[in-house]
Protein backbone atom coordinates (compact mmCIF):
# COMPACT_ATOMS: atom_id res chain seq x y z
CA UNK A 1 0.00 0.00 0.00
CA UNK A 2 1.14 3.59 -0.76
CA UNK A 3 2.47 5.51 1.75
CA UNK A 4 0.30 8.47 0.33
CA UNK A 5 -2.88 5.57 1.15
CA UNK A 6 -1.91 4.62 4.79
CA UNK A 7 -1.35 8.27 5.50
CA UNK A 8 -4.90 9.07 4.33
CA UNK A 9 -6.18 6.17 6.12
CA UNK A 10 -4.71 7.03 9.24
CA UNK A 11 -6.39 10.48 9.24
CA UNK A 12 -9.35 9.37 8.31
CA UNK A 13 -9.08 6.99 11.32
CA UNK A 14 -8.30 9.79 13.90
CA UNK A 15 -11.40 11.91 12.29
CA UNK A 16 -14.15 9.32 12.85
CA UNK A 17 -12.33 8.63 16.78
CA UNK A 18 -12.60 12.15 16.75
CA UNK A 19 -16.32 12.84 16.06
CA UNK A 20 -17.23 9.59 18.28
CA UNK A 21 -19.63 10.47 20.96
CA UNK A 22 -17.98 9.69 24.75
CA UNK A 23 -20.92 7.35 25.57
CA UNK A 24 -20.08 4.89 22.37
CA UNK A 25 -16.26 5.48 23.33
CA UNK A 26 -16.62 4.30 26.61
CA UNK A 27 -19.30 1.40 25.75
CA UNK A 28 -16.95 0.05 22.91
CA UNK A 29 -13.76 0.49 25.34
CA UNK A 30 -15.61 -1.63 28.24
CA UNK A 31 -16.93 -4.00 25.26
CA UNK A 32 -13.21 -4.85 24.58
CA UNK A 33 -12.29 -5.50 28.10
CA UNK A 34 -15.75 -7.81 28.48
CA UNK A 35 -15.03 -9.96 25.91
CA UNK A 36 -11.34 -9.71 26.27
CA UNK A 37 -12.12 -11.10 30.07
CA UNK A 38 -14.38 -13.11 28.56
CA UNK A 39 -12.19 -15.30 26.08
CA UNK A 40 -9.13 -15.25 28.19
CA UNK A 41 -11.29 -16.89 31.33
CA UNK A 42 -13.22 -18.83 29.40
CA UNK A 43 -9.68 -20.98 27.99
CA UNK A 44 -7.92 -20.80 31.46
CA UNK A 45 -11.39 -22.54 32.78
CA UNK A 46 -10.76 -24.81 30.24
CA UNK A 47 -6.90 -25.34 30.44
CA UNK A 48 -6.03 -24.14 34.24
CA UNK A 49 -2.64 -25.89 34.61
CA UNK A 50 -1.72 -25.48 30.57
CA UNK A 51 0.84 -22.10 29.66
CA UNK A 52 0.38 -21.17 33.37
CA UNK A 53 3.18 -19.09 35.52
CA UNK A 54 0.16 -19.40 38.04
CA UNK A 55 1.77 -23.26 39.27
CA UNK A 56 4.54 -21.45 41.12
CA UNK A 57 2.23 -19.38 43.11
CA UNK A 58 -0.35 -22.28 43.76
CA UNK A 59 2.86 -24.16 44.77
CA UNK A 60 4.23 -21.24 47.38
CA UNK A 61 0.77 -20.47 48.78
CA UNK A 62 0.38 -24.07 49.93
CA UNK A 63 4.02 -24.14 51.00
CA UNK A 64 3.11 -21.57 52.97
CA UNK A 65 0.27 -22.04 55.02
CA UNK A 66 1.51 -25.96 55.47
CA UNK A 67 4.24 -24.11 57.44
CA UNK A 68 6.68 -26.79 56.69
CA UNK A 69 8.24 -26.91 52.91
CA UNK A 70 10.58 -23.68 52.70
CA UNK A 71 8.99 -21.49 49.53
CA UNK A 72 12.18 -21.05 48.16
CA UNK A 73 13.94 -24.88 47.32
CA UNK A 74 14.06 -24.77 43.70
CA UNK A 75 16.62 -22.51 42.58
CA UNK A 76 14.87 -19.28 39.82
CA UNK A 77 11.29 -20.92 41.10
CA UNK A 78 9.60 -18.86 42.95
CA UNK A 79 10.95 -15.43 43.22
CA UNK A 80 8.58 -13.17 45.12
CA UNK A 81 8.00 -12.42 48.78
CA UNK A 82 6.29 -14.60 51.46
CA UNK A 83 3.91 -11.85 51.05
CA UNK A 84 2.81 -12.88 47.81
CA UNK A 85 1.90 -16.07 48.70
CA UNK A 86 -0.71 -14.92 51.03
CA UNK A 87 -1.71 -12.13 48.65
CA UNK A 88 -2.55 -14.98 46.02
CA UNK A 89 -4.50 -17.52 48.54
CA UNK A 90 -7.83 -16.63 48.10
CA UNK A 91 -7.76 -17.61 44.52
CA UNK A 92 -5.57 -20.64 45.38
CA UNK A 93 -8.30 -22.33 47.88
CA UNK A 94 -10.72 -22.26 45.41
CA UNK A 95 -10.95 -25.09 42.33
CA UNK A 96 -8.56 -24.27 39.61
CA UNK A 97 -11.20 -23.71 37.16
CA UNK A 98 -12.60 -20.91 39.27
CA UNK A 99 -9.40 -19.80 41.16
CA UNK A 100 -7.15 -19.18 37.49
CA UNK A 101 -10.18 -17.44 35.85
CA UNK A 102 -10.38 -15.04 38.83
CA UNK A 103 -7.13 -14.23 39.11
CA UNK A 104 -6.88 -14.00 35.40
CA UNK A 105 -9.81 -11.38 35.52
CA UNK A 106 -8.08 -9.13 39.17
CA UNK A 107 -5.45 -8.85 36.66
CA UNK A 108 -7.45 -7.19 33.30
CA UNK A 109 -9.51 -5.05 35.66
CA UNK A 110 -6.57 -3.67 37.34
CA UNK A 111 -5.49 -2.90 34.06
CA UNK A 112 -8.31 -1.52 32.65
CA UNK A 113 -9.27 0.43 35.41
CA UNK A 114 -5.50 1.76 35.42
CA UNK A 115 -6.19 3.38 31.93
CA UNK A 116 -9.39 4.95 33.00
CA UNK A 117 -7.96 6.31 35.95
CA UNK A 118 -4.85 8.20 33.64
CA UNK A 119 -7.38 9.03 31.05
CA UNK A 120 -9.14 11.17 33.82
CA UNK A 121 -6.04 11.69 34.95
CA UNK A 122 -5.28 13.94 31.98
CA UNK A 123 -8.14 14.78 29.80
CA UNK A 124 -11.66 14.71 31.85
CA UNK A 125 -13.70 16.34 29.02
CA UNK A 126 -12.13 13.37 27.07
CA UNK A 127 -11.81 10.62 29.12
CA UNK A 128 -14.20 7.75 27.15
CA UNK A 129 -12.07 8.52 23.81
CA UNK A 130 -8.78 8.45 25.59
CA UNK A 131 -9.77 5.19 27.66
CA UNK A 132 -10.96 3.53 23.75
CA UNK A 133 -7.88 4.16 22.55
CA UNK A 134 -5.24 3.33 24.96
CA UNK A 135 -7.65 0.00 25.46
CA UNK A 136 -7.07 -1.07 21.90
CA UNK A 137 -3.49 0.23 22.12
CA UNK A 138 -2.70 -1.81 25.25
CA UNK A 139 -3.71 -5.22 23.81
CA UNK A 140 -0.77 -6.58 21.65
CA UNK A 141 1.23 -6.22 24.72
CA UNK A 142 -1.19 -7.94 27.34
CA UNK A 143 -1.90 -11.50 25.41
CA UNK A 144 1.00 -13.51 26.80
CA UNK A 145 0.66 -11.66 30.78
CA UNK A 146 -3.03 -12.06 30.27
CA UNK A 147 -2.92 -15.84 29.19
CA UNK A 148 -0.42 -17.38 31.60
CA UNK A 149 -1.31 -15.13 34.92
CA UNK A 150 1.71 -13.37 35.56
CA UNK A 151 2.17 -10.80 37.74
CA UNK A 152 3.24 -8.32 34.62
CA UNK A 153 -0.05 -7.25 33.94
CA UNK A 154 -0.73 -6.25 37.35
CA UNK A 155 2.05 -4.49 37.99
CA UNK A 156 1.50 -2.54 35.08
CA UNK A 157 -1.80 -1.29 36.85
CA UNK A 158 -0.24 -0.23 39.91
CA UNK A 159 2.44 1.82 38.49
CA UNK A 160 0.04 3.62 35.50
CA UNK A 161 -1.96 4.16 39.28
CA UNK A 162 0.71 5.41 40.77
CA UNK A 163 1.42 8.25 38.61
CA UNK A 164 -2.01 10.08 38.84
CA UNK A 165 -2.06 9.28 43.14
CA UNK A 166 1.10 10.63 43.27
CA UNK A 167 0.22 13.71 41.07
CA UNK A 168 -2.95 13.96 43.23
CA UNK A 169 -0.94 13.64 46.35
CA UNK A 170 -2.92 11.41 47.71
CA UNK A 171 0.19 10.36 50.01
CA UNK A 172 -1.43 7.13 51.90
CA UNK A 173 -2.65 5.50 48.46
CA UNK A 174 0.44 5.67 46.77
CA UNK A 175 2.23 4.43 49.50
CA UNK A 176 -0.56 1.40 50.02
CA UNK A 177 0.27 1.07 46.14
CA UNK A 178 4.08 1.04 46.12
CA UNK A 179 3.68 -1.64 48.74
CA UNK A 180 1.64 -3.70 46.53
CA UNK A 181 3.82 -3.51 43.63
CA UNK A 182 6.66 -4.67 46.09
CA UNK A 183 4.57 -7.96 46.96
CA UNK A 184 4.36 -8.19 43.31
CA UNK A 185 7.64 -8.07 42.52
CA UNK A 186 10.80 -7.55 44.09
CA UNK A 187 12.35 -5.35 41.06
CA UNK A 188 9.68 -2.41 42.40
CA UNK A 189 12.01 -1.48 45.13
CA UNK A 190 14.23 0.54 42.80
CA UNK A 191 10.73 2.53 41.99
CA UNK A 192 10.18 2.83 45.78
CA UNK A 193 13.68 4.11 46.76
CA UNK A 194 12.85 6.94 44.11
CA UNK A 195 9.41 8.32 45.18
CA UNK A 196 11.11 8.01 49.08
CA UNK A 197 13.38 10.06 47.99
CA UNK A 198 11.74 12.28 45.85
CA UNK A 199 8.00 12.76 47.43
CA UNK A 200 8.55 14.07 50.80
CA UNK A 201 5.37 13.80 52.21
CA UNK A 202 4.97 10.50 51.00
CA UNK A 203 8.24 8.99 53.58
CA UNK A 204 5.77 8.27 56.53
CA UNK A 205 2.76 6.69 54.71
CA UNK A 206 5.22 4.54 52.82
CA UNK A 207 7.46 3.81 55.69
CA UNK A 208 4.48 2.63 57.51
CA UNK A 209 2.72 0.87 54.76
CA UNK A 210 6.27 -1.07 54.34
CA UNK A 211 6.60 -2.00 58.18
CA UNK A 212 3.00 -3.24 58.12
CA UNK A 213 4.09 -5.59 54.94
CA UNK A 214 7.43 -6.52 57.01
CA UNK A 215 5.11 -7.55 59.43
CA UNK A 216 2.72 -9.58 57.77
CA UNK A 217 4.33 -12.92 57.75
CA UNK A 218 4.67 -13.42 61.70
CA UNK A 219 0.78 -13.20 61.68
CA UNK A 220 1.62 -16.84 60.67
CA UNK A 221 0.85 -19.75 63.01
CA UNK A 222 4.32 -21.19 63.09
CA UNK A 223 6.82 -18.10 63.71
CA UNK A 224 9.70 -20.04 63.51
CA UNK A 225 9.44 -20.66 59.79
CA UNK A 226 8.02 -17.48 58.76
CA UNK A 227 11.16 -16.06 59.94
CA UNK A 228 13.47 -18.59 58.63
CA UNK A 229 12.10 -17.77 54.89
CA UNK A 230 13.12 -14.29 55.13
CA UNK A 231 17.03 -14.94 54.74
CA UNK A 232 15.95 -17.84 52.18
CA UNK A 233 14.00 -15.29 50.05
CA UNK A 234 17.45 -13.08 50.19
CA UNK A 235 19.10 -16.09 49.34
CA UNK A 236 17.24 -16.68 46.67
CA UNK A 237 17.30 -13.41 45.29
CA UNK A 238 21.07 -12.90 45.19
CA UNK A 239 21.35 -16.47 43.46
CA UNK A 240 18.47 -14.83 40.87
CA UNK A 241 20.10 -11.23 40.34
CA UNK A 242 23.11 -13.58 38.49
CA UNK A 243 21.18 -15.34 35.47
CA UNK A 244 22.97 -17.56 33.08
CA UNK A 245 22.08 -18.34 29.70
CA UNK A 246 20.58 -16.13 26.44
CA UNK A 247 17.15 -15.64 27.65
CA UNK A 248 16.65 -12.55 28.91
CA UNK A 249 14.94 -9.25 27.42
CA UNK A 250 17.44 -5.93 28.83
CA UNK A 251 20.26 -4.21 27.61
CA UNK A 252 22.59 -7.26 28.42
CA UNK A 253 20.63 -9.60 26.25
CA UNK A 254 20.33 -7.16 23.15
CA UNK A 255 23.59 -6.69 23.48
CA UNK A 256 24.28 -10.91 23.40
CA UNK A 257 21.59 -10.59 20.07
CA UNK A 258 24.29 -9.06 18.25
CA UNK A 259 27.23 -10.90 19.69
CA UNK A 260 28.43 -8.66 21.89
CA UNK A 261 28.37 -10.28 25.66
CA UNK A 262 28.89 -7.58 27.96
CA UNK A 263 31.34 -9.28 31.02
CA UNK A 264 29.51 -9.17 34.39
CA UNK A 265 31.44 -6.11 36.40
CA UNK A 266 30.70 -3.92 33.33
CA UNK A 267 27.04 -5.16 33.37
CA UNK A 268 26.63 -4.09 37.41
CA UNK A 269 28.60 -0.71 36.12
CA UNK A 270 25.64 0.12 33.66
CA UNK A 271 22.70 -0.87 35.89
CA UNK A 272 24.42 1.38 38.85
CA UNK A 273 25.19 4.21 36.51
CA UNK A 274 21.64 3.80 35.00
CA UNK A 275 20.08 3.92 38.37
CA UNK A 276 21.51 6.97 39.27
CA UNK A 277 20.89 8.77 35.81
CA UNK A 278 17.29 7.83 36.33
CA UNK A 279 16.85 9.23 39.87
CA UNK A 280 18.56 12.31 38.74
CA UNK A 281 16.26 12.57 35.58
CA UNK A 282 13.22 11.94 37.65
CA UNK A 283 13.57 14.76 40.32
CA UNK A 284 14.47 17.11 37.23
CA UNK A 285 10.90 15.67 35.82
CA UNK A 286 9.46 16.95 38.82
CA UNK A 287 10.85 20.69 38.37
CA UNK A 288 10.95 21.05 35.24
CA UNK A 289 7.06 19.47 34.48
CA UNK A 290 3.91 20.58 35.74
CA UNK A 291 2.28 18.40 38.93
CA UNK A 292 -0.45 16.40 36.16
CA UNK A 293 2.34 15.32 34.07
CA UNK A 294 5.27 15.13 36.36
CA UNK A 295 4.98 12.05 38.25
CA UNK A 296 3.45 10.48 35.20
CA UNK A 297 7.61 10.93 33.71
CA UNK A 298 8.54 9.72 36.41
CA UNK A 299 7.02 6.36 36.83
CA UNK A 300 7.36 6.12 33.13
CA UNK A 301 10.89 6.60 33.24
CA UNK A 302 11.02 4.21 36.14
CA UNK A 303 9.24 1.65 34.28
CA UNK A 304 11.58 2.46 31.55
CA UNK A 305 14.54 1.66 33.76
CA UNK A 306 13.17 -1.58 35.20
CA UNK A 307 12.73 -2.82 31.47
CA UNK A 308 16.36 -2.27 30.24
CA UNK A 309 18.49 -2.82 33.50
CA UNK A 310 16.57 -5.63 35.40
CA UNK A 311 18.94 -9.05 34.41
CA UNK A 312 15.66 -10.94 34.55
CA UNK A 313 13.67 -9.02 32.09
CA UNK A 314 11.52 -11.43 30.18
CA UNK A 315 9.79 -10.44 27.38
CA UNK A 316 6.37 -10.35 28.59
CA UNK A 317 7.51 -8.08 30.95
CA UNK A 318 6.97 -5.23 28.22
CA UNK A 319 3.32 -5.25 29.30
CA UNK A 320 4.60 -2.48 32.14
CA UNK A 321 6.09 -0.35 29.58
CA UNK A 322 3.13 -0.63 26.82
CA UNK A 323 0.84 0.63 29.22
CA UNK A 324 2.45 4.08 29.37
CA UNK A 325 3.07 3.70 25.40
CA UNK A 326 -1.14 3.49 25.03
CA UNK A 327 -1.67 6.08 27.27
CA UNK A 328 1.07 8.14 25.19
CA UNK A 329 -0.53 7.19 21.86
CA UNK A 330 -3.91 7.86 22.86
CA UNK A 331 -3.25 11.43 24.30
CA UNK A 332 -1.33 12.61 21.58
CA UNK A 333 -3.62 11.14 19.01
CA UNK A 334 -7.23 12.24 20.64
CA UNK A 335 -6.22 15.10 22.43
CA UNK A 336 -3.30 16.68 21.01
CA UNK A 337 -4.28 16.20 17.96
CA UNK A 338 -0.79 15.33 16.83
CA UNK A 339 -1.51 11.53 14.96
CA UNK A 340 1.99 11.78 13.67
CA UNK A 341 3.06 11.37 17.26
CA UNK A 342 0.62 8.93 17.73
CA UNK A 343 1.80 6.43 14.72
CA UNK A 344 5.40 6.48 16.68
CA UNK A 345 3.12 5.44 19.88
CA UNK A 346 0.91 2.92 18.01
CA UNK A 347 4.25 1.56 16.38
CA UNK A 348 5.87 1.02 19.40
CA UNK A 349 2.29 -0.53 21.19
CA UNK A 350 2.39 -3.26 18.38
CA UNK A 351 6.17 -3.29 18.72
CA UNK A 352 5.92 -4.71 22.61
CA UNK A 353 3.80 -7.58 21.46
CA UNK A 354 5.52 -8.87 19.24
CA UNK A 355 6.16 -12.24 21.32
CA UNK A 356 2.36 -12.65 20.50
CA UNK A 357 2.84 -12.89 16.62
CA UNK A 358 4.48 -16.38 16.27
CA UNK A 359 6.60 -17.32 13.08
CA UNK A 360 9.11 -15.62 12.23
CA UNK A 361 7.89 -12.28 13.50
CA UNK A 362 8.92 -13.54 17.22
CA UNK A 363 12.05 -15.65 16.49
CA UNK A 364 13.74 -12.40 14.54
CA UNK A 365 12.71 -10.14 17.29
CA UNK A 366 13.24 -11.73 20.48
CA UNK A 367 15.34 -10.52 23.38
CA UNK A 368 16.59 -7.38 21.22
CA UNK A 369 14.14 -5.46 19.52
CA UNK A 370 11.91 -4.12 22.88
CA UNK A 371 15.21 -3.61 24.60
CA UNK A 372 16.29 -1.32 21.53
CA UNK A 373 12.38 0.50 21.71
CA UNK A 374 12.95 0.75 25.33
CA UNK A 375 16.72 2.19 24.99
CA UNK A 376 15.01 4.72 22.47
CA UNK A 377 11.99 5.59 25.04
CA UNK A 378 14.87 6.34 27.96
CA UNK A 379 16.63 8.47 25.07
CA UNK A 380 13.52 10.78 24.72
CA UNK A 381 12.28 10.89 27.68
CA UNK A 382 15.80 12.30 29.18
CA UNK A 383 15.80 14.92 26.23
CA UNK A 384 12.22 15.80 27.19
CA UNK A 385 13.06 16.32 30.39
CA UNK A 386 16.89 18.41 29.50
CA UNK A 387 15.02 20.50 27.13
CA UNK A 388 12.50 21.91 29.27
CA UNK A 389 13.26 24.59 31.81
CA UNK A 390 12.14 24.91 35.76
CA UNK A 391 8.26 25.41 35.69
CA UNK A 392 6.12 26.90 38.17
CA UNK A 393 4.83 24.90 40.11
CA UNK A 394 1.09 24.99 40.01
CA UNK A 395 -1.81 23.24 42.04
CA UNK A 396 -2.96 20.17 40.53
CA UNK A 397 -6.45 21.00 40.30
CA UNK A 398 -5.24 24.53 38.41
CA UNK A 399 -2.17 22.44 36.25
CA UNK A 400 -4.93 20.16 34.99
CA UNK A 401 -7.07 22.73 33.98
CA UNK A 402 -4.29 24.64 32.19
CA UNK A 403 -3.45 20.58 30.22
Amino acid sequence: MPAASISTLWQNLWSFLDKLPAKRALVAALAIWIVYGTVISTIVAIQPTRRSATIEYQRATDNWWGGEKSLYRKKNGYLYLPQFAILYTPYEILPDRVGEPLWRLTCLGLLAGSLWAAAGHFTPRRKELIFLVATLLVLPASFSSARNGQVNMPLAGLFLLLAVTLAREKWWTSAILLGLTLILKPIAIAPILVCGVLFPRLRIPLAATLAAIIAMPFLHWNLSYAAGEYPAFFKNLTQAGKPTGHSWCDFAGMFKSFGMELPSPVQLGIRGLAGLGTLVLSWLALRRFDPVRGAFAVLFLNVTYLMLFNPRTETNSYIMLAAFAAVMGAYTGAFLKRIDYAAWWTAVAIILGSENYGNPIFPWTNLWLKALVASAIFVWLARQILSLPKTTSLPFQAAREAA
